[in-house]
């Protein structure tokens, strides 16, 4: 029997026998050719697309933590961390640090109290040092970044998203930057993050409650982070498991109101505990802040958290779905606070490093999108890195030292000092009886504090020295002139004050790039008879001497 042609086999002039014989043999094998020659390109391709990414990625993650040796072990103040160093110190003397502002002193002292009674054990009050601090928010960040690539391996069960999204989390440079500050948010941050881990992964269980301990550890280390709270929360709501959700509610509940209990009146018995912890964060919002933050996040966050949606949509999952929405909308509110900077941001870049990984993973195997993917997160690294300042270097180091041997030359041990940064203070072996002065005169604009106590020490010349940012007779923009201090508090200070010299600042610590501190001591007309009056410390008074003579004969001149 005759084959039939194909309109094909009719153009060639192959005879019938061989045209079935190609069919089943060599036909066949270009096919398998062609799909094995597929698969090395779509293999090759994905290839490239990781490496890519990994490349990425670990090119600013080992940029920014090769930094961290300089930053931790620089002496000196970076991100705001010596007031915090400086009420540290004081509860380490057993300073009561949240007493009611009286004519002995006052602290802000604003973050959890878990955070200063843990850097309390670990500084000597006597050389206080931001290094023990900041190697604990170090260890911190590691543990968040260990968070995240657990959290990508629970998603996608894929070694490459659970090893790329630590490195997605580290090369965001405020992560690397403020992520190895003396300050409270990381270590707060790790907390909270630890309890969401714990509660996704027994979700379905009454093990969910273990999470409780670390969310109430997190929340009294700083009362911030608590998104992941609220999606778990949502999460039970939303799967109707509403015992569960009681449960988990009523105990944390419990949790919070016994351990607050606990600080209020054992921990810290007769001082104002309460208002420092759910007072004085809550009223410092600021329409110009809370504006400058939401443009901030849009150019930063906002295409990278559409690219965690974007994954979402595909791959649906309730709990990080509302951890991501309440990351959102709580980092867009507490950017309000006066006081607040890009980390607050710190649990939308969680999700933004586990998501994106997740993403490009999933982009590869429904084979597209994974170049785009991989361009935005490039794109968004590199915005990521906005506002990380250089490590501290040498110049830096020898300024530093310089500011300390001018303060322990100029004033003598124990003397009464007042300014923005308490911890070259308090590390000159200085006395900061008003430890927090930008927190105590933002409180006192608010009308929640008076500062009448303060103004009353300035006008009695009680301070041996007052340290400024400026010169109060030369510097005219209301923006630096009203940053941490009123007007009453200027008056006070132009009156009973005046500069004696001024030291170069090292640039960490500057507010803008022409600063120098600006050294103020009381208007005078015999400085050998003032010591008693500007030392009265009950533990030196009548032992010491006034200023050194060296800085009397500079400003006798």
């Amino acid at each position: 029997m005759r084959l039939p042609d194909c309109h094909v086999c009719r153009q060639c002039s192959v005879t019938p026998a061989v045209r079935l014989v190609g069919r089943g043999g060599s036909d066949g094998e270009q096919r398998r050719d062609q799909v094995r020659a597929g698969s090395r390109t779509r293999f090759s391709t994905s290839l490239l697309y990781v490496v890519s990414a990994f490349v990425l990625a670990g090119f600013f993650a080992v940029r920014n933590v090769s930094s961290w040796p300089a930053r931790i072990s620089y002496p000196g103040e970076q991100s705001y961390e010596g007031c915090a160093l400086a009420e540290t110190a004081r509860l380490a003397e057993g300073i009561p640090i949240y007493a009611p502002p009286s004519p002995q002193g006052f602290a802000g002292a604003t973050y959890g109290p878990l955070f200063f009674l843990v850097g309390s054990h670990l500084i000597n009050p006597n050389y206080p040092s931001y290094f023990p601090v900041r190697l604990l928010s170090a260890l911190a960040i590691l543990g968040c970044a260990a968070g995240c690539g657990l959290l990508a391996f629970w998603l996608t069960r894929s070694y490459v998203a659970a090893c790329l999204s630590p490195l997605v989390f580290l090369a965001y440079g405020i992560v690397t930057f403020h992520g190895v500050a003396a300050l409270s948010d990381n270590v707060a941050l790790f907390l909270f993050f630890a309890g969401f881990l714990v509660a996704y992964r027994f979700r379905n269980s009454l093990a969910i409650l273990f999470a409780i301990p670390l969310i109430t550890l997190g929340f009294f280390y700083k009362q911030q982070f608590i998104a992941g709270t609220l999606a778990v929360m949502a999460y039970l709501l939303l799967e109707r498991q509403y015992v569960r959700l009681a449960q988990f509610a009523g105990l944390l509940a419990a949790s919070g109101v016994g351990v607050f209990a606990f600080f209020q009146w054992v921990v810290f018995p007769k001082q104002e505990f309460w208002r420092h912890f759910l007072l004085y964060q809550t009223t410092l919002l600021s329409w110009h802040q809370l504006i400058s933050g939401i443009i901030n996040f849009t150019l930063m966050f906002a295409a990278p958290v559409l690219l965690g949606f974007e994954y979402l949509r595909g791959n649906p999952n309730r709990m990080v779905r509302c951890y991501l929405i309440f990351a959102v909308l709580l980092g867009l509110l507490t950017i309000g606070k006066e006081t607040a900077f890009i980390q607050y941001f710190y649990e939308s870049i969680l999700l933004i490093s586990v998501l994106i990984p997740a993403l490009l993973v999933s982009s590869l195997a429904q084979r597209r999108g994974a170049l785009e993917v991989v361009v935005l997160m490039g794109i968004a690294l590199l915005i990521g890195q906005w506002y990380t300042p250089p490590p501290p270097n040498a110049t830096d180091l020898a300024r530093y030292n310089g500011v300390q041997g001018f303060f322990r030359h100029s004033f003598p041990p124990r003397a009464r000092a007042l300014g923005f940064r308490g911890g070259d203070l308090v590390q000159a072996g200085l006395d900061t009886p008003f430890a927090d002065l930008f927190q105590t005169e933002l409180l006192a604009r608010r009308g929640v504090v008076a500062d009448k106590e303060l103004l009353g020490r300035i006008r009695d010349r009680w301070f041996t020295v007052i340290v400024l940012d400026f010169d109060l007779e030369r510097e005219r923009d209301p923006q630096w002139l009203d940053m941490y201090l009123t007007p009453a508090a200027r008056y006070a200070i132009e009156q009973n004050y005046q500069v004696a010299d001024k030291i170069e600042i090292p640039v960490p610590e500057r507010l803008n790039p022409q600063d120098y501190f600006y050294i103020y001591v009381p208007k005078s007309v015999g400085f050998d008879n003032q010591a008693a009056a500007v030392n009265a410390d009950p533990r030196t008074v009548g032992t010491e001497p006034g200023l050194r003579p060296d800085l009397r004969q500079r400003l006798k001149r």
